[in-house]
C-alpha cells in the first residue's frame, strides 16, 4: 500500500513517485503525470481532482460510498420519492415502483446552490450558536450562585449580630449547608458542561468537514455528506432538547427570619427556574437538483365520507390526525361524551369515554401524545395515542376550548371572566405564558410556526394574534367554527352559517372560497387535514357527520 507521500498507482507498480494531486472520486493520490492522464480519459472527465496540500489535516474526511444495506455495491442513486441514496440493489428490491429515482449525477448538480445545502449549514450553524448559548448560561448560573454566596454570607453575618454568643455555631451549620448546595449543584452543573460540550465538538467538527466538501469535495461526496447530515442534526437536536428540558436555573437565597430564634439563623432556599436558553428547531428543506416549491392545493375532490357508528347520538366538535394516522375526533353529545378513533383515518377502532364533554383536540408532533379540552372542568387531559388511553389532567384555570400543539409547546384558548385568553404550555402541562384578549370566547386556535403567531376563531371573527398578543388583523365571519393550515400557512375557515369552507393566503389579504353546497358542505365545524396533506376532514351537517375530501394540486 502507498504511503502519504507517494502516488498510489505508481506505487502498485512498484514505483515511488511524489503525489500532488488527490482524485475524490477514486480516493487516489497522483502524482503529476498521473493526473494529467487522469483527466485526460473519457470516463475519468468528471472525477473531482485537487491539489493534495489542500487537504492539509483533514487527512481524507470523505462522505461514505458505500451502500449502509449492500456494502459491497457504491452509492449511485438517488430516489426523491423516499429522499434516499441508494445503490443498483436497493434500486432493484426497493424502488422499483418508485417514480423518481435520479443517478447520483444527475441529483447532486448544483448541490452547492441547493436548499438542501444552505438548510444543513444553517441547522449546523444554529446548533452551535445554541450549544454556545447554554454553555455561557450554565457558566453564568455558577457565577450568579457564586456571587450569591457573598451576599448571603453578608446577610448570615447581618442576624448573626443580633444574637449572642449561640450563634456562631448556627453560623457555621448555614455555610456548610449552603457549600453543600452549591457542590450539588456545581457536580450537576459542569457534568451537563461536559455534555455540552462533547456535543459542541462533534457539531463543530461536522461543521468543518461541511466547510472542507464545500471547497474540496466531489459533488458526489457533498450531496451524500448532506443527506447524512439532516439524520445527524435531528439526533442532535434531541439531545440539545433532553439537555435543555434537564437544565434548570439554580439560585440559592438566604431566607431571613423576622423572629430570629437562638435554635436557627434561617434556612437555605433553592430556587428553580426553567432553563432562560430556548432553542427552535429549524426543519430542513430538502432539495434535488434546484429547490422546487411545494405543491399548491388548487381544490377538493369529494371522497367517501366516514362511516359512523350507527346508534350514537353526535353532537362532534373537532377532529386532528395522530402521528401514526389513526382519526381522533370530539363528541360533545352530553348523552356520551367521548372521543372516537378511526383507524388509517377510515376504519372505526375504539372509542375513550369521559364523564366532561370534550370539545378540542390536538396531537402533539412526533410523540405518542393526544391533548383534549375539558371548557366544564377548567382543565385539559392527556391521551396516549398508542394504546389510546387517558392520561393525566391538568387544571389551566379558565374555561378551555380551542386547542392546538407544536412538537415542545401546547396552546389553548378560551374564555377567563369576559374577555378572551391564550395559555401557552410546556408538553408537560406546566403553564409558560398567559396572553389575554380583548375578545369573545376562543373556540378554535391554529399556530402558524413559520410567522410565530396564532389565528383564533371568536364569536364572528377571525382574529390574526402575534405572540406577544398584538392583533395583526381581524377578519368578520358569521357563527363560529373551525379552522386549519396547509403546508404554505394558508388558513382554511369553516363559514358556518354561509355553508362554505374558505381560504386566506398566510398573509391574510386574499380570501376565496373552497368549498360550498354544491361540494356537499352544509354547516361546517371542525376540520383538519391528514399528515400528507392528501385529505381534508370536515365535520359537516350541524355536527353530525365527517365529509373526506381529497386535495387537489397544481
Amino acid at each position: 500500500m502507498a504511503t502519504a507521500s507517494f502516488c498510489d498507482p505508481c506505487s502498485e507498480a512498484d514505483k515511488s513517485l511524489t503525489a500532488t494531486k488527490y482524485c475524490a472520486n477514486c480516493e487516489e493520490r497522483l502524482c503529476t503525470d498521473c493526473a494529467e492522464s487522469h483527466c485526460r480519459f473519457k470516463a475519468f472527465k468528471f472525477h473531482h481532482v485537487i491539489d493534495l496540500s489542500a487537504i492539509g489535516s483533514n487527512k481524507f474526511i470523505f462522505a461514505k460510498k458505500n451502500c449502509n444495506v449492500h456494502s459491497e455495491m457504491i452509492l449511485d442513486y438517488y430516489c426523491t420519492d423516499h429522499e434516499i441514496v441508494c445503490c443498483k440493489s436497493c434500486i432493484s428490491n426497493e424502488h422499483r415502483l418508485c417514480q423518481n429515482v435520479l443517478p447520483l449525477e444527475l441529483a447532486s448538480k448544483d448541490v452547492r446552490k441547493s436548499a438542501l445545502f444552505n438548510d444543513v449549514m444553517e441547522d449546523i450553524t444554529h446548533l452551535i450558536t445554541t450549544l454556545n448559548a447554554l454553555d455561557n448560561n450554565r457558566q453564568s448560573n455558577l457565577q450568579s450562585m457564586e456571587e450569591s454566596k457573598s451576599a448571603i454570607t453578608k446577610q448570615i453575618r447581618a442576624v448573626k449580630s443580633k444574637l449572642l454568643k449561640q450563634i456562631d455555631e448556627l453560623e457555621r451549620e448555614l455555610t456548610t449547608s449552603f457549600s453543600s448546595l452549591q457542590r450539588k449543584h456545581e457536580m450537576e452543573i459542569n457534568k451537563q458542561k461536559q455534555e455540552i460540550s462533547q456535543v459542541l465538538v462533534d457539531v463543530e467538527e461536522n461543521k468543518n468537514k461541511m466547510d472542507f466538501f464545500r471547497d474540496h469535495g466531489s459533488k458526489n461526496q457533498l450531496f451524500v455528506f448532506l443527506r447524512q447530515q439532516v439524520t445527524h442534526i435531528d439526533s442532535t437536536e434531541a439531545k440539545i432538547q433532553q439537555m435543555l428540558s434537564n437544565s434548570q436555573e439554580i439560585n440559592i437565597i438566604f431566607d431571613e427570619k423576622k423572629d430570629v430564634m437562638i435554635e436557627s439563623l434561617g434556612s437555605l432556599l433553592e430556587y428553580v427556574q426553567p432553563c432562560l436558553v430556548q432553542y427552535k428547531p429549524r426543519k430542513c428543506q430538502q432539495a434535488q437538483i434546484k429547490a422546487e416549491p411545494m405543491k399548491y392545493i388548487i381544490g377538493f375532490e369529494k371522497d367517501t365520507g366516514l362511516k359512523l357508528e350507527i346508534g350514537e347520538t353526535y353532537a362532534l366538535r373537532d377532529v386532528t390526525v395522530t402521528n401514526d394516522n389513526k382519526l381522533l375526533i370530539t363528541n360533545t353529545s352530553s348523552f356520551d361524551p367521548k372521543l372516537y378513533v378511526y383507524r388509517d383515518c377510515k376504519d372505526y377502532e375504539t372509542e375513550i369515554r369521559f364523564s366532561s364533554k370534550p370539545h378540542g383536540v390536538a396531537v402533539i408532533p412526533g410523540t405518542d401524545k393526544a391533548v383534549i379540552t375539558l371548557p366544564n372542568q377548567k382543565s385539559i387531559q392527556f391521551i396516549n395515542t398508542k394504546d389510546m388511553t387517558k392520561s393525566n389532567t391538568v387544571n389551566v384555570g379558565f374555561t378551555c376550548v380551542g386547542i392546538t400543539a407544536v412538537r415542545d409547546r401546547i396552546y389553548v384558548g378560551g374564555v377567563h371572566g369576559v374577555g378572551g385568553i391564550i395559555k401557552i404550555l410546556d408538553t408537560n402541562g406546566s403553564i409558560l405564558k398567559t396572553i389575554k384578549q380583548e375578545s369573545d370566547c376562543i373556540c378554535f386556535i391554529g399556530y402558524d410556526g413559520r410567522k410565530e403567531k396564532f389565528i383564533v376563531r371568536c364569536l364572528d371573527k377571525l382574529l390574526c394574534i402575534k405572540l406577544d398578543g398584538t392583533l395583526v388583523y381581524s377578519k368578520a365571519i358569521s357563527g363560529i367554527s373551525g379552522i386549519t393550515l396547509d403546508r404554505q400557512g394558508n388558513l382554511y375557515f369553516c363559514d358556518y352559517h354561509g355553508s362554505n369552507i374558505q381560504r386566506i393566503s398566510s398573509g391574510g389579504k386574499c380570501s376565496e372560497k373552497m368549498l360550498n353546497k354544491d361540494n356537499g358542505i352544509s354547516q361546517p365545524y371542525g376540520m383538519s387535514f391528514n399528515n400528507d396533506f392528501t385529505k381534508l376532514f370536515v365535520i359537516n351537517n350541524q355536527y353530525t357527520s365527517v365529509c373526506v375530501y381529497k386535495c387537489k394540486y397544481l
